[in-house]
């Protein structure tokens, strides 16, 4: 007896149909998740680049830049950004300038770039006066990004990315501090222990007799360092990240005049130390001084810093950064003082921001009346790059450059 074959031949067919249907499903998938990892991956890129543009035009601001040197510094994130490898898929070519206190460029025949200022976090474009902490807010919309099979479903792909920058509230918890003290004139003021904004005053002394701490063999100097004085130069010009434990400053003793030129002058660039940057603007001023050695006037001060860096035509250092010769400085309550030398110790009343006028002298100066201090300018507020700080904005004491999370709510 033939058995009939009619229906086996059905079943092939419809599983050589449903294997193709199947296959076809699985290759769109793989497809697409190809795409998706590609989109994901530029996402993340733009989001970095325009992070650091926004800190880079808030860096800018915070030097009291003016409005076209925010955006060059912006630009100029994004094109070294594009620069990069894998990052070719935007452009970044060209000069802008601000209308008001917003931007809008077009960066290719799709992808935007908006940059808008504020005052407030919370809120762009707003208007910024001349004595108001300055928020920068970045945008890139709109990035075209190539398709590999997203093409093939009428899809297209773009990626956009949004940041804003600018300065934190003040210190809470002191960090990356600069080894060195000045003495409260008034121990109940927490924002700037009883300084006046400009007050010029001698950082660190040739003689301990003289240093207002009054403890013998303390120069002005603290240490912060696990390994004794080993840190010092390296703390002066920069290299301590770390935080004083319980709010206590611990004195260092000696003159140190060798240690202390190597570290403070790297602000000046010299020594010139890739790691320690000197500041954009180096001049060194010399100062003034009354009978009973208070000083009366500087050649150089703070105001002349920011009036230079202003001007458009300034040219800043190669290789330096703004602000390297602001100093952050513990302000101790020395009338509570203990011990002497290493063994001193006391409490910290808040944190100064010092300006450095000059550079730390060369020498101990014996022999030929060559000054042997340290002089600073009280201003009202610096910046750190490690610190714990609170929830309330001020405008007093250090802080730093940060993040913020974007009102609008574009960014990542």
């Amino acid at each position: 007896m033939h058995r009939c074959s009619f229906n086996r031949g059905k079943q092939s067919g419809l599983v050589i149909i449903v294997f193709t249907l199947a296959l076809t499903v699985l290759l769109g998938f793989a497809a697409l998740a190809i795409d998706i990892n590609h989109l994901v991956l530029n996402k993340s890129r733009l989001q970095n680049g325009v992070d650091a543009a926004a800190l880079a035009g808030a860096v800018v601001a915070d030097a009291d830049e003016n409005q076209n040197k925010i955006a060059l510094a912006i630009l100029d994130t994004l094109k070294n950004y594009s620069s990069l490898d894998g990052n070719t898929e935007i452009s970044v070519d060209q000069s802008a300038s601000f209308q008001g206190q917003s931007l809008s460029l077009q960066l290719s025949d799709s992808a935007t770039l908006t940059i808008q200022l504020s005052d407030d976090p919370t809120s762009f474009p707003g208007t910024v006066g001349n004595d108001d902490d300055t928020y920068v807010r970045v945008e890139v919309s709109g990035v075209s990004l190539s398709g590999f099979f997203v093409g093939l479903f009428g899809l297209d792909k773009s990626v956009s990315a949004s940041a804003v920058a600018g300065p934190s509230s003040s210190v809470e918890t002191l960090c990356n501090l600069v080894p060195m003290a000045a003495c409260a004139i008034d121990e109940n003021d927490k924002d700037f222990g009883g300084f006046t904004i400009g007050e010029m005053k001698t950082l660190k002394t040739g003689d301990w007799k003289k240093s207002e701490i009054g403890a013998p063999g303390n120069f002005g100097l603290l240490n912060y360092g696990e390994q004794g004085m080993d840190d010092l130069d390296e703390h002066l010009a920069g290299g301590y990240n770390e935080c004083l434990v319980d709010g206590v400053a611990k004195g260092a003793p000696g003159n140190k005049v060798g240690i202390v030129k190597n570290g403070l002058n790297t602000r000046f660039g010299d020594p010139n130390d890739p790691d320690y940057p000197k500041d954009i603007l180096t001049t060194s001023g010399s100062v003034t001084k009354d009978d009973d050695g208070n000083i009366t006037d500087s050649t150089f001060t703070y105001d002349n810093y920011v009036t230079e860096i202003s001007r458009d035509d300034f040219i800043p250092e190669t290789g330096g950064e703004p602000g390297r010769r602001i100093l952050q400085m513990p302000i101790l309550n020395c009338t509570q003082g203990t011990g002497s030398g290493a063994g001193f110790e006391a409490p910290v009343v808040t944190i100064g921001c010092f300006f450095l006028i000059s550079k730390a002298p060369e020498s101990n100066g014996n022999g030929n009346n060559e000054q042997q201090e340290v002089y600073g300018e009280f201003i009202q507020s610096c910046r750190v790059n490690n610190a714990s700080f609170g929830l309330t904005p001020s405008n007093s004491g250090a802080y730093k450059i940060q993040l913020y999370k974007d009102p609008s709510g574009a960014g990542a």
